[in-house]
């Protein structure tokens, strides 16, 4: 990319998408995973589902993030900027989770609940979700980011993403209970209003911007179709999908377990390759957008 091109050209952000940039998009990933599936543990008290969360969250995304960032004692410098910084927010809504969810944890395998501190942890396991998509859509520069939908798409998709994986928890265990079957509603309702989101997400953009439109004609028409249609609709709409609609006409436990998987992987997958694709394809805009494309 020559210096000038970033006056006549749509130019591709790599920073947290390429090389190391690599680390941040998993890193956000299981972050957000991990807050997703303790959020709906707890509302069940799942305590292995809360736990699987709390280390998918600190130890697999906090971990990948402190490798992102080259030297690990830039993470304390991350804390100081909240007011200006949805990273350091960020960094902060993490930390204060993941306190409150091993001192929760620790009560619950003592049997014990405090009602207070299971909604104080859940607000920051909120939080911890939907972070990572405000601090992409106050990239201006971005019109692909620059949007209010993305932190709506992410919060539904890390909601989502922790329900599987709670239901994941549940067949682990060798028993589709009552419990079961309420966290397959909640996926089926989430899995509707994610694949709603992802069209109506991709609508708004292209219609936003010359540039938005080029971010989108990449992914679903260009360069990314086959990663797109495949990797999202297919596998992690499609045969999540096809699981709901055999849970209409099957009693739950007829459903043979290995598709239960399939769904549940499918769906995790199909969450991961869109964040890629989100990551890969932000598009910074020219300086002369008439002649962006």
């Amino acid at each position: 990319m020559k210096p000038y091109e970033w006056m006549v050209k749509c130019t591709p952000q790599t920073e947290w998408i390429e090389r190391r940039g690599i680390l941040f998009w998993l890193a956000f990933f299981f972050i957000e995973l991990g807050a997703g599936a303790f959020f709906i543990a707890s509302f069940f008290n799942i305590v292995w589902g809360m736990v699987i969360g709390w280390l998918i969250c600190g130890l697999l995304g906090g971990g990948l993030h402190l490798l992102y960032l080259g030297r690990p004692l830039r993470f304390l410098r991350m804390f100081l900027r909240p007011q200006s910084s949805w990273i350091s927010r960020g960094i902060i809504f993490v930390t204060v989770f993941l306190a409150l969810g091993l001192i929760h944890i620790v009560l619950t395998f003592l049997d014990t609940r405090i009602f207070s501190l299971f909604v104080a942890t859940n607000i920051f396991a909120f939080l911890v979700i939907i972070y990572g998509g405000f601090a992409m859509c106050c990239i201006n520069g971005i019109p692909l980011w620059n949007t209010g939908l993305l932190p709506v798409l992410y919060v539904v998709a890390g909601i989502w993403g922790g329900a599987e994986l709670t239901m994941g928890v549940i067949l682990t265990s060798g028993a589709l209970t009552k419990i079961g079957h309420s966290v397959e509603e909640i996926t089926r309702v989430l899995l509707v209003f994610f694949a709603f989101l992802v069209v109506v997400y991709f609508i708004a953009v292209r219609y936003s911007s010359v540039t938005g439109d080029f971010s989108v004609r990449e992914i679903v028409g260009r360069r990314w179709k086959p990663l797109f249609w495949i990797g999202v609709v297919l596998v992690g709409i499609m045969i999540p999908l096809g699981v709901v609609v055999s849970s209409y006409t099957l009693a739950l436990e007829r459903i043979p377990i290995a598709l239960l998987w399939l769904s549940i992987f499918g769906g995790l997958l199909g969450d991961l390759v869109l964040r890629y694709l989100i990551l890969k394809n932000g598009f910074y805009s020219p300086l002369i957008p008439s002649q962006a494309t």
